[in-house]
């Protein structure tokens, strides 16, 4: 009896065994394939294959689910399966392949930082309001929401590895460009329900949201990271610089890229028709140029004084402004007067002003209800039948004002909490954005921008709606991992940076991988 034999039958590992098990599940594989060429659709087999493809390439780089999150982020809000939508699905993919990774390696990683407390402190509110919600399902919903958003920054920059952070802002703004381009489609070929007609020829465009103000959210949200990449990219054309071995093209095709996508993120969000996202994206623009550098600041600030001058113009000569901009941007102020929701006649002109207005009344009568805690997360539906106003029936799922809204939710607490948690990301992004003209700088600026149409759109809507809030998560995901991540060395100087030989990430060391 040959030793591999004699090896085998006492239960010993061998060559045999370790060559046998692989030829086996590749001749099974290929079994298989032949009968699925056979008997199935071509449709069905190509799905398969892509299928397949996905799995084993998730399996050899599970880091991979996240760029692939940032893709379907949009699209996958609309898919629902029973009680939950693909964004939830992916979510738990993502997850699971972290914990599977963890098991592997045995250890599992976060990123931890300071940062974190804040919302960490705001879901701790949450919870304490969820006690005496009229819909616990609704309350545990939004809970699971913000837990999500946390989640996602302790993980996601933890599992990437260091060259890829580039990649997912590049996914991310890849899928912003397709759904502006789903959004111009519309626009132009008038495609949605009729209430959406512009002087009888053109359509608000929604994408796949179904509606244009958490189509423009979503669309401001990516835009600053998309205008201050595009602004970073030209800058190193300009300058010369490129990364280590690479071609001389390189840095100019990051450039177009990033400038094709912000001019059709841009134009979709135009095509919106969402005032509330043109306000939004003009602060969140501002931002990205004052912040760029010291010229920049001075070009924000001649832009501000021009576009107040161009205001100024327009109301002294309405003839020189374009009569749909000019009637949409002087609905404006009345959107602020919460006094005429109870004066004001309903017409079709007005409809949508006034019925905002009535739903940011029935949350401050929600907020006098319960003053601290208010009436208990993502309840507002839920308490809005005994505080509406007349003729307004029906409740829209939100106030349309993400302060009041959170207001009327959680009370003064939680609004305090909510305040802080963007005020510390703001001063936490701002301490490590790194020295000027390079890509941390430049997310980091992107990431201030997007906050800040954040910041000002939910004045007048709540963009934090099918999936966008992970917009916001992902985008902060991007900028600690390429730039905060566990894999920087320690180094006394804070403010110098390693270029990354590949893709030319600058980063800037941290004191520890942990914060």
């Amino acid at each position: 009896m040959s030793r591999l034999t004699s090896a085998f039958l006492r239960g010993e590992p061998s060559d045999l065994r370790n060559r046998a098990l692989p030829a086996a599940s590749f001749l099974i594989a290929c079994l298989l394939a032949a009968w699925a060429l056979a008997s199935l659709p071509l449709l069905w087999i190509g799905a398969g294959a892509l299928a397949v493809s996905a799995t084993l390439a998730l399996v050899r780089w599970p880091w991979l689910i996240w760029p692939a999150l940032a893709l379907a982020l949009p699209f996958a809000g609309g898919v629902r399966f029973g009680p939950i939508t693909a964004i939830e699905l992916l979510l738990s993919l993502a997850f699971l392949l972290w914990l599977a990774q963890g098991a592997v390696t045995r250890r599992l990683r976060f990123y931890v930082t300071s940062w974190l407390l804040a919302p960490a402190l705001y879901i701790i509110v949450l919870l304490v309001s969820a006690l005496h919600a009229p819909d616990l399902t609704e309350a545990i919903a939004e809970v699971v929401k913000w837990v999500e958003f946390v989640a996602v920054i302790a993980i996601a920059p933890a599992v990437l590895p260091r060259n890829s952070a580039q990649w997912l802002a590049a996914a991310l703004v890849t899928a912003g460009a397709a759904q502006a381009l789903i959004g111009l489609y519309q626009f132009v070929f008038a495609v949605g329900p009729e209430w959406f007609i512009l002087f009888d020829r053109f359509m608000r465009a929604s994408g796949t949201f179904r509606q244009p103000n958490p189509f423009a959210g979503y669309l401001g949200l990516t835009l600053p990271l998309a205008v201050s990449l595009a602004l970073w990219a030209w800058g190193r054309v300009l300058s010369g610089d490129r990364p280590v071995r690479s071609a001389a093209w390189v840095p100019v095709l990051w450039a177009l890229f990033y400038t094709a996508a912000a001019a059709l993120i841009g134009a979709g969000l135009l095509a919106s028709w969402s005032r509330g996202g043109w306000l939004g994206a003009a602060a969140g623009l501002l931002v990205v140029v004052a912040l760029r550098s010291r010229t920049g600041f001075l070009v924000a600030a001649l832009a501000a004084l021009a576009g107040a001058a161009a205001a100024l113009l327009g109301l002294l000569n309405p003839a020189v402004v374009p009569a749909g901009v000019r009637t949409r941007l002087l609905s404006l102020p009345a959107g602020f007067r919460i006094e005429t929701a109870l004066t004001q006649t309903v017409n079709d002109d007005n409809f949508s002003v006034i019925e905002r207005l009535a739903h940011w009344v029935a949350a401050l009568r929600m907020w006098e209800q319960a003053p601290w805690l208010g009436v208990g997360p993502g309840n507002y539906a839920v308490a809005y039948a005994d505080v509406r106003l007349p003729l307004w029936e029906e409740a829209l799922g939100h106030a349309h004002n993400l302060y009041l809204n959170t207001l009327a939710e959680s009370g003064l607490i939680g609004l305090a909490a909510f305040g802080v948690m963007w005020l510390a990301l703001v001063l936490w992004v701002w301490r490590r954005r790194g020295p000027a003209n390079t890509w941390c700088s430049a997310v980091a600026v992107g990431l201030l921008g997007a906050i800040a149409h954040a910041a000002v759109h939910n004045l007048v809507d709540n963009i934090f709606v099918q999936g966008n809030y992970l917009q916001l998560s992902l985008t902060i995901a991007v900028f600690a991992a390429g730039c905060l991540g566990p894999h920087q060395l320690a180094a006394a100087d804070r403010h110098s940076c390693t270029r990354n030989s590949s893709l030319d990430l600058h980063q800037c060391p941290a004191s520890s991988s942990l914060e």
